[in-house]
C-alpha cells in the first residue's frame, strides 16, 4: 500500500512543476513576441527614415530645378527685350511692356506649378514616414501587451498549481488526522463527565 505522504509528496511535486514549466514557458513566448515585435518595429522605422530621406531629396530637388527654370526664363526674358530694343521698340512702355509682363505672369505660374508638384511630392513621403512611425510604434505596443497577457497567463498557470498543491497537503493532513488515535487520557476524561451527567 502506497504511504500517504508519499503520495501527497509527488502530487505536489508533480503539480508544482507543470506550473513552473508554464511559467518558463510563457516568459520564454513573452521574450520571443517582444523581440519579434521589436524587429517589425525597427524595419518599419527604417523605411520611414528612407521615406524622410526621400522626401528631403525631392525638397532640394525641386528647389533647384525651380532656380533653374527662373534662370531659363530670365535669360529668355533679356534676349527677347535685347531683341525688341535691338528692332527700336520701346520695351518700357506699349505692346513690347504688356508682352513682357504677360510672359513674366507665365514664367511665374510654371514655376508655381513646378513648386507645387515637387511640395505634392514631398508631402506624400513625410504622410508616408509618419504613418510608418505610427505603424512601429503600434506594433511595439501591440508586441507588449500580448507579451504582458502571456506573462500573466503563465503566473495564473504557477498560481493555481499553488493552490492545487496547497489543497492536496491540506487534504492529505486532514486524512492523516482522521486516522490519528486520540490520547487515552483524553477519552477518561470525557468519558467521567458523560457518566457525571448520565450520559454514559
Amino acid at each position: 500500500m502506497c504511504n500517504p505522504v508519499v503520495a501527497a509528496v509527488a502530487s505536489v511535486a508533480g503539480t508544482l512543476y507543470s506550473g513552473v514549466s508554464q511559467m518558463q514557458a510563457a516568459r520564454e513566448q513573452a521574450a520571443a513576441a517582444r523581440m519579434q515585435s521589436e524587429y517589425q518595429a525597427r524595419a518599419l522605422e527604417f523605411n520611414a527614415g528612407q521615406a524622410r530621406g526621400e522626401a528631403e531629396a525631392v525638397s532640394k530637388q525641386g528647389a533647384a530645378e525651380q532656380e533653374a527654370l527662373a534662370r531659363k526664363q530670365r535669360a529668355v526674358a533679356a534676349s527677347g527685350r535685347a531683341a525688341a530694343g535691338a528692332s527700336g521698340l520701346l520695351v518700357d512702355s506699349g505692346t513690347a511692356a504688356a508682352v513682357e509682363e504677360a510672359t513674366e505672369l507665365e514664367a511665374a505660374r510654371d514655376r508655381d506649378v513646378l513648386r507645387q508638384n515637387y511640395q505634392r511630392q514631398r508631402f506624400g513621403l513625410v504622410n508616408q514616414a509618419v504613418g510608418l512611425e505610427h505603424q512601429a510604434e503600434g506594433t511595439r505596443r501591440g508586441g507588449e501587451a500580448y507579451a504582458s497577457a502571456v506573462e500573466n497567463a503563465g503566473r495564473a498557470a504557477l498560481t493555481g498549481s499553488l493552490l492545487s498543491s496547497a489543497g492536496v497537503v491540506a487534504a492529505k493532513w486532514d486524512d492523516m488526522a482522521v486516522g490519528r488515535k486520540k490520547p487515552a487520557a483524553a477519552t477518561a476524561h470525557r468519558s467521567f463527565y458523560k457518566g457525571f451527567w448520565g450520559l454514559n
